[in-house]
């Protein structure tokens, strides 16, 4: 936002301290980003007036004038711009008068005649107003007086970065209100101005949206002139703060919402007729706007329609083309209304239009001021363009949540805790008060009202922020926070990620990291519930699905690097996976795949591509930390492949698959054979709560073997599992050591050998060791229908 600052020094009673009002501005989150003069430096330029004007005798695009600039005798001055003539004012550079780049004017002959000054034009005082000649002056500039003066050219632009909360500051008089609350400098009182009483309107207000638009005001003025330009301090002032002048009455639209913060809109009368209504736009409903476009309008988009229900606004936006005024127009419609910023956000990018008005809207516009901008309004029009008004529109509802005020409560105690030290209850007063809030205080806590032009003060947290802002975040001691510390310092999260990556790393895995959302493409391929995908309505590169799972960002790793000629590849990922859009459908995943072969190639040994089983080991040593684990055959989801899978069990509770990628799935990912992946929800792995731990016996393990003869049908792994539940105390270890087939057995046996080790803090006799062998071969018989081999 750019803002003159003279202008801005006009809304105080006191003079303002430039540097201490931009530092202090700074400071507090409004930071200055740019700061020039309006012209350079220069002297000795006072108003003249060409009161004789003829051809130089010897030079036929030299003009010999005669100028007054308010002395007793008339200068003699040779000119050659084109339009020099009588009458016109002019800047008149006199003798002695230093120019820009330290051009000093002096007595100069020109063809025999000697120049007793110069005329200047607006490049020559670094004013430049895109006149190739002479700086013609208004008829009412008094003669003699210093140019800069007349001109305000001992003026700074400044420019501010006003952050997006912070709406009520893109205006003079908000940004006025903020320096009076950071530097106590004093405001001048408001003019409050009023409008005539009227009697009922012929034109008819309608409000369908009351939501969206809870205040609407107008006004209904003929006779106007807008066919002469906008005096020079209204252009000026224009200018100054980064807005082109056009015709009076759009200059007076502009220069009430640079002033008070509130867009006006114009309309031609012609254009509106006998209603003006306030609605949702229709889905495709059609408009062409003042730049000229024509767009088609969505159903959220809020709209102003004429007589005919045609639209002649997106409202908070821009016009219609057929509706605004020109150079002709004779009756018009002031708008001044209040609209919900979450109807306009947005809308200007959509529709590719850039609009002052929008961009106020948007953050948040005071709804108390419709009815001031809109007196303001009137009385600049009537001065400017001798308009008369002839109606008045006015609606209201008062139950919009626009108009709601928070209301916050807030003790004592807790602001010196949320600030980190304690400021005098008075210091905190005078800065709610100074920022507009409507405060009660009591012995314990006190209790505010926000204004109504603060729209980013919702919580207790804004208003802290608030006071520490305008108290001076430099003025607030520096302390690191008092952290009670225990044993349990790290987030157990933490600790168990770490603990994870460190294994996997361990085993030879490196951690990836994709992107969240993935190709349509690959969540057809790898999606758990394709009917509970969450998708993008933005698409981004192609990336429109968001994923459920892990699986495709690790096989387009995989792929990545098999392309680039890696063959032996093992990939994990902890990340996060979006089964729906709330956050408890979005757990944390752990996924892990394993491609290639199992070792480099060495001379003394082939290489061995990689199977379920080196997978297998790596997710049941990770998991061992957490309890006891179990894999069960299983066949979860179609890119499984179908006898390769298997579910994984921590503690009896299912959290994740392991398998092969299925086969028919290599050929359209350009893989030539299948990797091993696992995947595993991570919110279920908990470290036990006791840990067990027992002493290591110094005496002999005593080894027994068992074989048995079982129907090939049987997994070996549930014996293994009814074996163990068995809490046979000497036995510690149980494995299969051989499976074989054929031979004297039938074509539906299988032999099964087992190995079980026995140990205690005793030397073990057969004695010892034959119960607990019964019991196993007991179990095999009759649950497995086995027999001793």
């Amino acid at each position: 936002m750019k803002i003159s600052w003279n202008h801005l020094q006009n809304l105080f009673d006191d003079q303002l301290d430039k540097t201490l009002v931009l530092e202090r501005l700074t400071m507090a989150g409004l930071e200055v980003e740019d700061e020039n003069p309006i012209a350079p430096q220069f002297s000795g330029v006072v108003v003249g007036q060409v009161v004789e004007c003829n051809k130089h005798p010897d030079a036929d695009k030299l003009s010999l004038c005669k100028v007054d600039i308010g002395q007793n005798e008339l200068l003699s001055i040779i000119c050659g711009a084109t339009n020099v003539a009588v009458g016109i004012k002019i800047p008149c550079a006199t003798i002695g008068a230093v120019l820009p780049n330290n051009f000093i004017i002096t007595e100069r002959k020109m063809r025999g005649i000697i120049s007793y000054g110069m005329l200047c034009a607006g490049d020559e005082l670094g004013c430049p107003n895109g006149v190739d000649g002479l700086l013609i002056l208004p008829a009412d500039a008094p003669l003699g007086m210093d140019i800069r003066q007349y001109l305000d050219l001992d003026d700074l632009i400044i420019e501010f970065k006003i952050t997006p909360n912070r709406g009520d500051c893109l205006s003079y008089r908000g940004l006025a209100r903020e320096v009076a609350a950071l530097t106590n400098y004093k405001l001048k009182s408001v003019v409050n101005y009023s409008l005539p009483e009227l009697d009922a309107s012929d034109l008819q207000l309608v409000v369908e949206a009351n939501n969206e638009c809870p205040n609407y005001a107008g006004l209904v003025m003929h006779q106007i002139n807008n066919q002469h330009q906008s005096p020079l301090w209204l252009q000026r002032q224009l200018e100054r703060s980064g807005i082109r002048p056009i015709n009076p009455l759009v200059d007076i639209g502009n220069y009430v919402m640079l002033e008070l913060g509130q867009p006006l809109h114009i309309f031609d009368l012609n254009a509106i007729g006998g209603q003006i209504k306030v609605r949702l736009a229709q889905e495709n409903e059609q408009i062409t706007l003042l730049d000229d476009k024509t767009v088609k309008l969505t159903a959220d988009s809020l709209i102003i329609t004429n007589y005919a229900n045609q639209a002649v606004a997106i409202a908070g936006v821009m016009g219609s083309l057929n509706s605004g005024v020109s150079s002709i127009t004779q009756a018009i419609v002031i708008e001044s209304a209040s609209f919900d910023p979450q109807i306009i956000q947005g809308k200007a990018k959509y529709y590719g239009v850039s609009s002052e008005a929008a961009f106020r809207f948007e953050r948040g516009v005071d709804p108390q001021i419709t009815k001031l901008a809109l007196a303001l309004a009137q009385q600049l029009v009537s001065e400017i363009c001798g308009g008369q008004i002839d109606q008045q529109i006015n609606f209201t509802n008062p139950h919009a949540k626009l108009f709601d005020k928070p209301v916050i409560e807030l003790t004592w105690l807790e602001i010196s805790r949320l600030i980190g030290q304690e400021l005098p209850q008075a210091t905190i007063t005078q800065i709610l008060l100074a920022l507009g809030c409507q405060v009660t205080s009591c012995a314990d806590k006190l209790q505010l009202t926000v204004p109504s032009y603060r729209f980013d003060l919702k919580i207790k947290q804004d208003i802290i922020e608030e006071i520490i802002r305008v108290y001076g975040y430099d003025r607030i001691e520096a302390k690191l926070p008092v952290l009670a510390q225990g044993l349990n310092y790290l987030d157990p999260k933490l600790t168990k990620t770490n603990l994870i990556k460190q294994i996997l790393v361990g085993y030879g895995f490196s951690e990836i990291i994709s992107y969240a959302f993935i190709e349509e493409k690959y969540a057809k391929l790898f999606a758990n519930n394709s009917k509970y995908l969450v998708k993008l309505q933005n698409s981004i590169a192609g990336l429109a699905v968001m994923r459920d799972n892990l699986v495709a960002g690790l096989i387009k790793s995989l792929q990545y690097n098999v392309n680039r000629g890696q063959d032996s590849i093992r990939l994990f990922e902890v990340a996060r996976v979006f089964n729906g859009e709330d956050i408890a459908q979005q757990p944390i995943n752990l996924a892990g795949l394993i491609y290639g072969f199992n070792q480099a190639k060495t001379w003394n040994m082939p290489p061995r591509e990689v199977d379920f089983y080196d997978l297998s080991m790596v997710v049941q040593q990770l998991l061992e930390h957490f309890g006891s684990v179990k894999i069960t055959s299983a066949q979860a989801y179609p890119y499984m492949h179908p006898g390769r899978c298997g579910e994984i069990h921590l503690n009896n509770q299912a959290i994740g698959y392991i398998w092969q990628l299925h086969p028919q799935l290599l050929a359209e990912l350009g893989l030539t054979s299948a990797p091993y992946l696992f995947e595993i929800k991570l919110d279920q792995l908990e470290f036990p709560q006791v840990v067990k731990s027992t002493s290591v016996s110094k005496f002999q393990k005593v080894t027994r073997d068992l074989a048995f003869i079982l129907d090939k049908q049987i997994e070996v792994g549930q014996i293994i599992q009814q074996i163990n539940l068995l809490h046979l105390t000497e036995l510690t270890s149980c494995n299969v050591f051989d499976i074989f087939s054929g031979g004297n057995l039938a074509s539906h046996q299988k032999s099964v050998a087992f190995n079980l080790v026995f140990q205690a803090n005793r030397t073990l006799t057969d004695e010892d060791i034959n119960p607990s062998l019964e019991q196993i071969k007991q179990l095999v018989i009759e649950n497995f229908g086995g027999s001793l081999r």
